[in-house]
């Protein structure tokens, strides 16, 4: 299984007047939702697609109930997912002068487990042309004429 990937076309924030460079840019083909997840998972369970989309809608509200208590939420094998703040609270000089109006946004932390990472490392690539991608995900900063491989 190869993850395929573009050529994107990149400007230096620190010089703008620079000609940019391409680098290389995962190529997203499609989204896969729940129900096309829930037809894979029931093929190798002895779940219907219907049960296996109620369980995945279980699992998606109560991740978030556990997070907002507090709680490290552990998938196992997948990772963890917890709650973090953004970098936008203010500091003080004393913890009784911390309070919850400090706080800016909160932004949600993935930690993804050893066998989820070992299952991603080092795969095989091959190169897209971008004009074959889906309309939202082309970038008018692509390379032009990119081919295959």
């Amino acid at each position: 299984m190869a993850v395929p990937f573009v050529s994107r076309k990149r400007i230096n924030p620190r010089d703008l007047d620079a000609d940019g460079k391409f680098y290389p840019a995962p190529a997203y083909i499609s989204e896969v939702n729940i129900n096309k997840l829930a037809e894979e998972i029931s093929e190798s369970t002895t779940l219907t697609a219907t049960e296996v989309v109620g369980v995945i809608r279980s699992l998606l509200l109560t991740v978030p109930k556990y997070m907002m208590l507090g709680y490290k939420v552990r998938l196992d094998s997948f990772g963890i997912f917890k709650l973090g703040f953004k970098n936008n609270c203010k500091g003080w000089e004393k913890p009784s002068m911390v309070t919850a109006n400090d706080i800016g946004d909160v932004k949600v932390i993935f930690s993804p487990d050893a066998m989820l990472k070992d299952k991603l490392n080092k795969p095989e690539f091959v190169k897209l042309d971008a004009k074959y991608l889906p309309s939202d995900d082309k970038e008018e900063n692509s390379e032009p004429g990119t081919t295959e491989n």
